[in-house]
């Protein structure tokens, strides 16, 4: 037989086939309770030119007492035997009620050992969650990515009961997955974040299906909440030049940044003199966001710099130092926690005297949305280019965005802009 890349699915197969096998005619899955006499044998078939089929058939009883007869794929008639012996013993624990799960999976246990000589992956869930987070790390995820995705596996492994916790990750079902979903809602959070969280849950399982280590994800089977109507808003212009006045020579480049070339806080925060090209005038960067899901070149960021920009930084002393920071009080520090860069930018739209429009007031752990931060100047960035009609496409490089949906999010629609378009449709009342 050929060597199998993943085994451990090649016996989720002949599980499924198991399942079928032990469900009775009027769908019951523990069909007769009448007793079951042992028959399992195995034989090739022949084809009607005469060919004698490579594959082993197992010929068994099911549930209900029918003969069945089924493929086992495999050309060695010990394990075929060994096989078509595993469908008949589950059948008959079927039928007296006895097939639970742990039993099912100490049937795999052994059906695997006999004929891959190998154990059955019962790698809990636990376990797996970590080995994944570990995963995404290993592969250059970003902190601030990992940050948001280790809170989601910890919260769905607590939720779940403490037997459950290492319990293969084979025997999650949608409806743990969908309870945990709920639990998140019931807290407080948004919409959008119990989605999230779903989301993730979806790629872990991708992960162990991809392995061999379950037939399905059941994440996929659990249906997203309708998103909150919460929206991140672009600053007026007004706005932008209240924060000018109100911020110390460090958050004015911040600013700029966000305006004119769209970086995230922390990319714009950890910017060295080696970023900035004044001669080209370019800055070139990896965003700590997308960097890692990018190849060559692409993970490369490169800008063509405002002029308020190449102003802003050669009225800064240039250090010797190319891996010296620009901004040395901000470099380095997180964006969350309460002397992070969120709240210090926060701090500075209260001095600037701007109102922030708020979402509904939440309960428990969800936090209040807040239409206004930092990065609403990314919003503006990718606005303004829009409202003067710059080219999606160039719109996307500039920003950096992946894909047209969540550009679009990004995108605000000056109603000049749409005057402007109607005016160009003529008129078809008649003149007077």
């Amino acid at each position: 037989m050929a060597v199998l890349a993943h085994p451990q699915a090649f016996i989720f197969k002949i599980l499924h086939k198991l399942e079928l096998a032990c469900t009775a005619r009027d769908g019951s899955i523990f069909g007769s309770t009448k007793s079951i006499l042992p028959m399992a044998s195995v034989h090739r078939r022949v084809s009607p030119t005469g060919a004698l089929s490579p594959y082993w058939s197992a010929k068994f009883r099911d549930a209900s007492g029918r003969v069945m007869m089924k493929s086992t794929k495999e050309m060695d008639r010990r394990k075929a035997l060994k096989i078509a012996q595993a469908w008949e013993k589950a059948a008959r624990m079927a039928a007296v009620g006895e097939l639970t799960q742990a039993a099912s999976m100490q049937l795999l246990d052994a059906l695997m050992q006999e004929t891959t000589g190998q154990r059955f992956n019962t790698q809990g869930i636990e376990d797996f969650c970590k080995e994944w987070l570990a995963g995404r790390k290993q592969v250059g995820k970003a902190a601030s990515t990992l940050k948001r995705y280790e809170p989601i596996l910890d919260g769905f492994v607590e939720f779940l009961p403490q037997k459950r916790r290492s319990a293969p990750i084979a025997t999650v079902t949608p409806s743990e997955v969908e309870r945990f979903r709920d639990e998140e809602l019931r807290q407080g959070k948004s919409a959008v974040t119990a989605d999230f969280a779903v989301k993730v849950l979806r790629a872990v399982f991708n992960s162990a299906r991809r392995k061999g280590l379950t037939p399905t994800n059941p994440a996929e089977a659990v249906e997203l909440m309708p998103e909150d109507c919460d929206e991140r808003i672009p600053f007026a212009e007004e706005q932008i030049q209240q924060l000018l006045r109100q911020a110390n020579i460090g958050w004015m480049g911040m600013i700029l940044l966000g305006l004119h070339a769209g970086l995230r806080l922390n990319d714009a925060a950890n910017l060295t003199w080696e970023n900035i090209d004044l001669v080209h005038r370019t800055l070139s960067f990896r965003s700590q966001k997308t960097a890692a899901r990018k190849h060559g070149r692409e993970r490369e960021t490169i800008i063509f710099l405002h002029p308020d920009l190449v102003n802003y930084f050669e009225s800064l002393p240039v250090s010797d130092d190319p891996k010296a920071p620009i901004f040395s009080a901000l470099y380095g520090k997180p964006s969350g926690s309460h002397g992070g860069l969120s709240n210090m930018f926060r701090r500075l739209m209260d001095k600037a005297g701007i109102r922030v429009p708020h979402g509904a007031v939440k309960t428990g752990k969800g936090r209040q949305f807040r239409a206004l931060g930092y990065h609403s100047l990314r919003h503006s960035f990718v606005s303004r280019l829009a409202n003067l009609e710059v080219l999606p496409d160039v719109r996307k490089q500039l920003a950096g965005h992946s894909s047209d949906e969540i550009h679009r999010r990004y995108v605000h629609l000056d109603l000049s802009l749409q005057a402007k378009a109607i005016q160009k449709l003529p008129g078809v009342l008649p003149k007077t």
